[in-house]
């Protein structure tokens, strides 16, 4: 038999028996002494046998979270497979890969038969595992927005995005500074796969990840088209974002709301720049008891200065959000200009300088060419004894029929290098030499002289020459 225990204690025996011979002991003694023995011994070996069976069915069952795996015979051998399995999956993936080693053990015994085999464990760890993958994740002001695979991509796209303003340093933009406004942090974190993103991905996400709401005056000629052009925008992104307005009816004025994209990293510049402007002039005001309040004229004329500047113009992506003035050179001072003004109250029949309809009626012929003549007022057709009013005020230097075709007409001279006509009236209220105001009842409708039924023909002339009426009534 070839059991070392069983040879070990033979062995043992023997040497025992050999003492025994040597102490001389009685044949009694010694069948006392070799019992004794015999007993001592099977002892010994049914203790050493059981502890080599204890040995031999020491075993491990393995969990995986709440499940049972398999069974084995050391951890070690679990640890190898998880190692292995990390490398396998990092270059199937070609990034680092860490499992989610969710692993436990309990001590158990097991027959050889129950031990899970390590290829078969391998396969349970494949289909039971949830495994992360090593990233490299962009914060800005403590928000996740974007992990790649590697540090340097996101380094790359920070740089990329500054370039545009480094750029324009070399080629000679004074600028003094360029940095990120936010906090941004690198981290290195382990993500689901499906979470990493692609470089390209990422750069234009922080362009453009994030909309900001503003808002457009219409000026005169724009239409949904102009206003896109300018904001870089599509006309169905504006109609999108303005479903109340009707493209092809935009009014002067309305607000038109523009979604605009708004770059996630901000990039400050700061710049010294130097340019000249305009130092405007101020305005005194004089007074002058002589002259009416309605009346100023100008003493002395204003002319604007001229001073070079130069400041440190602080820009958030290309548009100026501060400017502090660091030296500041006058050229020209600016000269002031004075203004006189009366302070004398404005009669009544003072002109004001705009005029009012005279009548109230239908306009039948305006200024311009007619029948091959020129016509040299605006008719209102009104009923015979319809009140005709003082365009403005100021004094009467005609009032009669003595001119040829113009029937009954009075003349108003307001003083200011305009006169007024009323012409074809059906009685005259007024006298050469009165004086009149504004909307003072001086005639009324008629059809007098060359005319082909009631109403008023009015004209306005500035310095002895016709104008176009219309150009001048309020």
């Amino acid at each position: 038999m070839d059991n070392p225990n069983y040879n070990y204690m033979r062995e043992t025996f023997d040497k025992l028996r050999k003492t025994f011979d040597k102490l001389k002991l009685n044949g009694n003694d010694m069948k006392v002494a070799l019992s004794s023995l015999m007993i001592l011994s099977i002892v010994a070996l049914s203790i050493t046998g059981y502890k080599a069976y204890e040995i031999k069915m020491k075993a491990f069952d393995v969990y995986l979270g709440e499940d049972i795996i398999g069974t084995v015979r050391s951890q070690e051998e679990v640890n190898d497979i998880m190692d292995n399995l990390e490398k396998e999956l990092s270059n199937t993936y070609n990034i680092d890969v860490v499992l989610d080693k969710d692993i436990k053990f309990e001590q158990t015994k097991a027959k050889e038969e129950l031990i899970t085999s390590s290829s078969d464990l391998q396969k349970q760890i494949k289909s039971k595992m949830h495994f992360l993958v090593s990233g490299y994740a962009l914060e800005v002001d403590g928000t996740e927005v974007g992990v790649l695979k590697a540090r340097e991509d996101i380094e790359d796209i920070i740089n990329e995005i500054k370039k545009p303003y480094e750029d324009m340093a070399k080629e000679g933009t004074d600028i003094k500074d360029i940095s990120i406004v936010e906090n941004v942090q690198i981290a290195k974190k382990e993500v689901p796969l499906n979470k990493i993103k692609e470089k390209e991905d990422l750069y234009n996400h922080l362009l453009t990840g994030s909309e900001e709401i503003k808002t457009h005056m219409v000026e005169v000629g724009e239409s949904f088209w102009t206003i896109a052009k300018i904001y870089n925008l599509s006309v169905e992104d504006l109609e999108a974002a303005n479903p109340d307005k009707n493209p092809e009816r935009l009014q002067i004025g309305d607000e038109v709301k523009l979604v605009v994209p708004k770059s996630v990293l901000t990039v400050a510049t700061v710049l010294e720049v130097e340019y000249t402007e305009n130092i405007n002039y101020e305005t005194e005001i004089e007074y002058d008891e002589t002259m009416y309040t309605n009346q100023k004229k100008t003493k002395v004329n204003g002319s604007n200065g001229e001073r070079k500047v130069v400041a440190k113009e602080i820009k958030h992506n290309g548009i100026i959000v501060d400017k502090d003035i660091v030296k500041e050179e006058i050229i020209t001072e600016p000269v002031k200009e004075v203004v006189v003004k009366g302070t004398k109250e404005v009669p009544k029949t003072v002109a004001t300088g705009t005029f009012l309809t005279p009548t109230r009626g239908r306009v039948s012929s305006r200024y311009g060419m007619r029948g091959g003549r020129m016509h040299r007022g605006l008719d209102i057709a009104a009923p015979i004894g319809t009140a005709i009013k003082a365009s403005d005020g100021g004094k009467v230097i005609y009032s009669g029929s003595g001119k040829s075709g113009y029937g009954k007409m009075v003349e108003i001279d307001h003083g200011n290098g305009f006169v007024t006509r009323y012409a074809h009236c059906s009685k005259l209220l007024v006298n050469v030499g009165d004086k009149v105001y504004k909307g003072q009842h001086i005639a009324n409708v008629g059809n007098t002289g060359r005319s082909s039924g009631p109403h008023l023909h009015f004209e306005v002339l500035k310095n002895g020459k016709n104008y176009n009426p219309s150009n001048y009534l309020k």
